[in-house]
C-alpha cells in the first residue's frame, strides 16, 4: 500500500511541476537519443538561474510555434565566450567538459569574442558538430523567458 501511496505522489509532482518534451534530433547525443521523452522541471528556475552544464528545453527566438529544443548552457550572462581550434573557452579559460565531445568544426558567431547581455545563455548540443545552437543566427542567445526548465530525467527511466 506505501508503494501504491509513493507511486501516485511521484506521478502527482510530475504532473504538477513537469512537462514532457521530445529530444527532436540528434543534437544531444550521446545524452539523449532522437524521439527520447524527457521531463523537464518547470519551476527549476523559479527561484535560482540557469548554470553552466545544465540542460534546459527551451523555445528558440521566442518562436512560439516551434517545438521546444533541448541543448546544454555553455557560458551565462556576463561571461564572454569564444571557440578557438575546435575548443570553447569561457573568460579566457578553457571550458571543462563533463562528458566526452568532438572538438567543434564550425564556431559560427563564436569564432570571436562574445560577451553575453544580461539575460542571455549561450547553449550548444552534445553533438557539437551536428546541432543547431547558439553558434548559428537561427537559435542564438537564449532568454530566460524561453526557458521552460531544466530536464529532469529521461522517460520512460
Amino acid at each position: 500500500m506505501e508503494f501504491l501511496a509513493v507511486v501516485g505522489l511521484a506521478y502527482l509532482v510530475v504532473l504538477s511541476f513537469g512537462k514532457q518534451v521530445e529530444c527532436a534530433n540528434a543534437s544531444m547525443e550521446p545524452t539523449y537519443q532522437t524521439s527520447d521523452i524527457l521531463l523537464v522541471n518547470t519551476i527549476a528556475y523559479k527561484f535560482s538561474q540557469p548554470k553552466q552544464s545544465d540542460v534546459i528545453a527551451f523555445k528558440p527566438k521566442s518562436n512560439v510555434n516551434a517545438s521546444y529544443s533541448v541543448k546544454r548552457v555553455i557560458a551565462t550572462p556576463g561571461d564572454t565566450i569564444y571557440i578557438d581550434n575546435g575548443r570553447i573557452y569561457i573568460n579566457d579559460e578553457l571550458y571543462k567538459e563533463n562528458l566526452e565531445v568532438e572538438r567543434i568544426e564550425n564556431p559560427g558567431i563564436a569564432a570571436t569574442p562574445i560577451t553575453l547581455m544580461e539575460d542571455q545563455y549561450f547553449v550548444l548540443g552534445d553533438n557539437r558538430n551536428s546541432s543547431e545552437d547558439s553558434r548559428y543566427e537561427s537559435v542564438g542567445f537564449v532568454a530566460s523567458e524561453d526557458i521552460l526548465g531544466r530536464i529532469w530525467i529521461k522517460y520512460p527511466f
